[in-house]
């Protein structure tokens, strides 16, 4: 018999008792029918809190795995629910890039050998799908404890062996580093990294540690190291491997240059990079095809305990579900076999039908029946449910009628299930939604009760007890539903708006973009020194002087010259980021040119800022009536958007909401790049200006953006009673003609379109809004059109181009400006594959994304041969309506083509890289990239970055060449970008080369010339300095920081610091810091991170502090000869001579001071420790 716990039992549930006094009885299978597929979570919660076993739930696809663990983690809490993905097997390639499943698996299995008290929820597929053995897991299983023994020259290589990945930083799951006496590792299953220090061998402490900031936190007693690979490799399993691929490759008669190509590149390619599909390899001895891969290998049900409950949702749909993976691997196999490539039987990679049936007959079921078949001999005893799934009818739009809305019919629904008794459980994905739909659903006169968010659903709804009345939850529900036991209903907000795609959450970036860029620096790179200009980075070099060495950052001029900086010298310092693709000029050590470019600079900046200041006093001074507030329908208009707001978007809304209340108009400029949400701010500002019976007009430089704009705008509004049209040239005359007299009779309410919105035949009834995408793309005509528009109407202007948030303080209170910084992939991560060019993979790709009423980009870089491509998406996919544009077509084909596209009437666009940037198009979520392995990161980033805009999933497949053996960077390149889905990631990629869009266009005015001239940090620097002078701030004093030439070694070493990327940050970040506590921060991050400061690494540190005391005394130099201490200052020190020579009478002897105002102090120091202490007392006294 089982055990079933006895706990206070959610009232009127006669059926979940029925159920549970079944399973304790120990039949060998009930089936719970009636269940509407999102009932079946709660129901699933409800079993696990009363059964004191683990249960697995298998679903028929990996999607609805994924919805189901989603709903499930909502009822239980995060830490109760473990989904357990597939692989995802595209091809026999022997390395598929990729490791995001492969760790999402192995950590399951590590947490069930911990803790098995858990709901394992997996799809078929993944059941189906053999696994490293379980005995090798449970060997390669470690518990680490402080106090533990773990000998540091052998530890590393078995981490290595178990698949871990050897970095400087450790950021992701199956990392690890190793810094001197400090250990980082990230094993799958742990939630966050771990900080081991180690005294020896012996561990002396363990803390978790934040991975964005590397600063450790709390201490850990003990944790589970697993295998972050399920291959464990050492040389007997390699030798086994390549004895294998030998083997199987005779077998099957392939040819011996390509046997010996694949026992190479086996020898040569880390087991992280190897396709699971080879796993039998490793783990079994090769004699027979039949028999291989079922001797050793093991599947999930071997990591289960045997009391387990075993969940089947659906069993129709899963027996079909059988039949489609194992049609899918038969398929993928028999291409194999007939393109003569080595690949595995399927009895080594799969369970057969047989097996996986007497592996799920080990364990007591429970079926969750949708479709069932009419079997008379079935003996399996039935529980019947009554549920009922609750889509809200979408009232009367609110084009008819504004009051009945789209909560209209929902409202009454609740009102209804109230009265009858029935708790309502209201549930909405946000912080922001949650206080929304309180407000809305009070507004209906419904007395809402809000339910803390900490803790889970289901504890809420047992605390909530039969009390009837409307509860309000922050979460995420797949669907709404009714059941009758218990009487509960269940809303879920995205059923009556729509599905929110959640935003990921961004990782903080550890450094600022310009520090992070400056640790990029890689030799030949463009740099700029603020007094010689622009010159190419030759690396760090170490130089010894006698007994003396440091660290000297090297500069290449022109004609050769060479700069060697001193590592405690580079805050003037900055890698050159200009616009994309261009070349800067090599100044000249010690000309005159710089200068000249520097004021040239300075003037423009000036005039910008002045400009910027006079639109700012004119606006100030005007006044207009301000906008009605915003409505109840303006609310649930909010509500409809597909995403969830990013912070920086909310803050942006809530920006253009003061401006519309305030009797002054708007003038605010909204920065973000491509796909970061600026067009919703937009949307929201002219939905506001619309219920005021306003009119907008949005202007866009290109025909191509104004259709963008359209069909967003179109798409947002058409359940509200607000009228969009389009002016651009694809309108014909009588179209133009039409929209222009209702624009006048106030008809229109949003008119969208190119500069022809600014001809004089164009007039408004009632223009309440302008909105400017990039108004630096339009001419200087156009703009002094806009500049009077400005005095007259609100403006809103968006633009793409990043500006620092250092550059955004400085300009408050002189340019309205909201920054939305949030990556755009933070939507949704894009599923990347990385394979062969395979027709059938592009084949099948294309019909999936055209039958989900999708598009597809086809990338191919060469347009001699892109009219072939052309042709074969058409052969492979005859449905397909194809279109090409590449960049030699003329600019009106290239727009008219990309048109096309965007109204959907292509589905597949075949193109080259002209897509890279710009386009935002949702119902494109397909795309290829051929020839892969030729692009560099960033661009292949950004071409991704094309799909993945909409609420579907996404989908990029590199394709590379048959037979590719990539090199090693090529490598590096696609496992990159293929890990690359991991929140704020790709923004750190795409950055790593500032594009300045449409040519550096800071502000909406353009600068492009001068942020060439001098690269865009020492710009922004020159554009906040002179917007202080405007208004009227001090100006910071702007003295060279003192010379420090004390002849000690001061530097990180190598072995303490070994990533050269870091210690340029380092050494940047120990240069900039001009305080004593940004020193001792920075002091504490080593000791965290590296351990304790090597005594160059403290000199460093303390030579930094004596640059900063020096600096308030205005000396320009301090230094020692052997000697003496020496101080050379400037005639404006504050220093009082009398101080110095009281000095000489009382304390030191010997003490000189010359009459070019240089001090000399005797000094006889035992090391360098001693040095800076006097230097530092020295100090110390002058300051007095």
């Amino acid at each position: 018999m089982r055990k079933i716990i006895d706990k206070k039992m959610i009232p009127d549930a006669p059926s979940v008792r029925e159920l549970l006094e079944m399973i304790a009885k120990g039949a060998p299978a009930a089936d719970a029918r009636g269940l509407v597929p999102p009932a079946r979570p709660f129901l699933t919660a409800l079993l696990f809190e009363r059964l004191a076993a683990p249960l697995i739930v298998v679903c028929p696809t990996a999607g609805e795995a994924a919805w189901f663990a989603g709903d499930l983690a909502h009822f239980l809490g995060e830490g109760t629910v473990l989904h357990y993905p597939p692989l995802d097997f595209l091809s026999v390639d022997m390395f598929a890039l990729g490791r995001e499943e492969e760790m999402a698996r192995l950590s399951v299995l590590t947490q069930l050998q911990v803790d098995s008290q858990k709901i394992v929820v997996t799809c078929l597929a993944a059941c189906m799908q053999k696994v490293m053995p379980y005995a090798e897991f449970q060997q390669y299983l470690k518990i680490l404890s402080t106090g533990d023994v773990l000998p540091m020259e052998e530890f590393p290589q078995k981490l290595v062996a178990g698949g871990y990945q050897r970095v400087s930083l450790v950021e992701n799951p199956g990392e690890f580093s190793r810094r001197g006496n400090i250990l980082d590792v990230f094993p799958p299953g742990v939630p966050g990294p771990l900080r081991l220090e180690m005294a020896g061998d012996e561990i002396e402490s363990i803390r978790r540690f934040d991975g964005s900031s590397q600063r450790s936190g709390a201490s850990v007693d003990a944790f589970v190291l697993g295998p972050a690979g399920e291959i464990l490799l050492d040389e007997e399993r390699l030798n086994r491997a390549v004895r294998n691929v030998k083997r199987r490759a005779d077998d099957l008669d392939l040819p011996r240059e390509l046997r010996s190509r694949l026992a190479e590149t086996l020898r040569e390619q880390s087991a992280t990079s190897l396709n699971p599909i080879f796993l039998p390899l490793f783990y079994e001895d090769y004699d027979d095809s039949a028999d291989f891969g079922r001797q050793r290998l093991s599947n999930v049900f071997d990591y289960l305990p045997g009391h387990s409950l075993l969940v089947i949702n659906d069993p129709l749909a899963v027996q079909q579900a059988h039949q489609n993976v194992s049609a899918g691997i038969d398929k993928l196999l028999y291409k194999a076999k007939a393109g003569g490539r080595f690949y595995l039987e399927r009895a080594g990679l799969y369970l057969d039908e047989e097996q996986l049936r007497q592996r799920m007959d080990g364990f007591q079921q429970i079926w969750f029946s949708g479709l069932t078949l009419d079997d008379p001999r079935s003996d399996v005893p039935v529980v019947r449910f009554d549920t009922c799934r609750e889509v809200p009818a979408a009232g009367t739009s609110a084009a008819e009628g504004r009051e009945e809305s789209l909560l209209g019919p929902t409202a009454e629904k609740i009102q209804n299930w109230l009265a009858q008794g029935r708790p309502v459980f209201f549930v909405s994905p946000t912080p922001e939604d949650t206080a929304r739909m309180r407000h809305l659903l009070e507004g209906y006169g419904l007395p809402v009760r809000m339910l803390s968010a900490e803790g889970s659903l289901l504890e809420a709804i047992q605390n909530a007890g039969s009390v009837s009345a409307l509860f309000l939850w922050e979460g995420k529900l797949s669907g709404s539903f009714t059941i009758d036991s218990p009487r509960l209903a269940f809303l879920s907000e995205e059923d009556i708006f729509v599905k929110k795609t959640p935003r990921r959450r961004v990782r903080p970036r550890r450094e600022g973009y310009f520090l992070k860029s400056f640790g990029d620096l890689k030799e030949r790179d463009f740099v700029v020194h603020r007094d010689f200009g622009i010159g190419l980075y030759r690396g760090l070099q170490k130089i010894a002087v006698g007994a003396v060495e440091n660290d000297f950052l090297v500069i290449e001029y022109l004609d050769g010259d060479k700069l060697y900086l001193p590592v405690n010298a580079l805050e003037k310092i900055q890698r050159y980021l200009g616009p994309d693709g261009y070349t800067p000029k090599i100044e000249k050590m010690g000309g005159t040119s710089w200068d000249a470019v520097k004021e040239r600079v300075k003037k423009s900046v000036r005039d910008v800022a002045e400009e910027l200041v006079a639109i700012y006093a004119a606006r100030e001074s005007m006044g207009r009536k301000p906008f009605m507030p915003p409505d109840r329908v303006y609310e649930e208009f909010s509500s409809t958007f597909e995403y969830e707001e990013t912070p920086d978007q909310a803050r942006a809304i809530e920006d253009i909401h003061a401006d519309m209340d305030d009797a002054k108009p708007m003038d605010r400029l909204i920065c973000g790049d491509a796909g970061f949400g600026k067009t919703e701010v937009a949307l929201r500002a002219a939905f506001r200006a619309a219920m005021d019976g306003k009119q907008t007009a949005l202007l866009a430089p290109t025909t191509i953006l104004t259709e963008q704009h359209f069909a967003t705008f179109s798409r947002r509004l058409t359940d509200f009673p607000i009228r969009v049209e389009a002016l651009n040239r694809f309108r014909s005359p009588a179209e133009i003609k039409k929209t222009l007299a209702d624009l006048l009779k106030g008809r229109v309410d949003i008119v969208v379109g190119t500069h022809r919105l600014l001809q004089k035949d164009v007039a408004f009834k009632n223009l309440g809004l302008v909105i400017i995408d990039e108004e630096q793309r339009f001419g200087v005509a156009h703009k002094e059109k806009l500049k009077k528009m400005r005095t007259l109407v609100d403006v809103l202007a968006l633009s793409a181009t990043p500006i620092p948030r250092t550059l955004h303080l400085s300009l408050t209170g002189i340019r309205d400006l909201s920054i939305i910084n949030t990556p755009p992939e933070d939507r949704r991560p894009i599923k990347t594959y990385v394979l062969e060019f395979d027709e059938d993979v592009i084949r099948a790709g294309i019909e999936a994304e055209l039958s989900r009423g999708g598009q597809v980009f086809f990338v191919h870089d060469r347009v001699r041969s892109i009219y072939g491509i052309a042709n074969l998406v058409q052969r492979l996919v005859p449905r397909a309506r194809v279109g090409v544009v590449h960049g030699q077509m003329k600019p009106a084909e290239i727009e008219k083509t990309m048109t096309q596209f965007i109204r959907r009437e292509f589905d597949a666009l075949i193109c080259t890289t002209i897509i890279a940037s710009g386009l935002d198009i949702p119902s494109a979520n397909t795309i290829f990239i051929n020839r892969a392995e030729r692009f560099g990161l960033a661009q292949l980033y950004q071409i991704r970055g094309r799909v993945g805009r909409g609420g579907a999933e996404a989908a990029a497949y590199l394709l590379l060449p048959h037979g590719a053996l990539l090199s090693t960077n090529a490598l590096r390149r696609l496992q990159a970008i293929k890990e690359f889905s991991e929140p704020g990631s790709g923004f750190r990629i795409a950055h790593n080369d500032l594009e300045i869009r449409g040519g550096g266009n800071l502000l909406g005015l353009s600068q492009a010339g001068h942020i060439s001239a001098v690269g865009y940090e020492l710009y922004t620097e020159l554009m906040e300095k002179t917007v202080r002078e405007i208004q009227g701030a001090p100006a910071p004093v702007e003295d060279a920081l003192p010379e420090i030439q004390m002849g000690i070694s001061a530097f990180l070493p190598e072995d303490y610091v070994q990533d050269v990327h870091q210690r340029l940050i380092l050494y940047k970040r120990i240069s900039l810091a001009t305080v004593p506590e940004e020193l001792q921060d920075i002091r504490a991050e080593l000791t965290d991170c590296y351990g304790p400061l090597p005594q160059t690494a403290e000199n460093l540190l303390r030579v930094i502090g004596i640059r900063n005391l020096l600096a308030p005394l205005k000396a320009r130099k301090m230094g020692f000869d052997g000697k003496y201490l020496s101080i050379y200052f400037s005639e404006a020190s504050p220093v009082d001579p009398a101080r110095i020579t009281a000095m000489a009478r009382k304390k030191i002897r010997d003490l000189r001071f010359t009459p070019d105002f240089r001090l000399f102090v005797p000094a006889r120091p035992t090391g360098a420790p001693d040095l800076l202490g006097q230097a530092e007392e020295l100090l110390k006294m002058l300051a007095q």
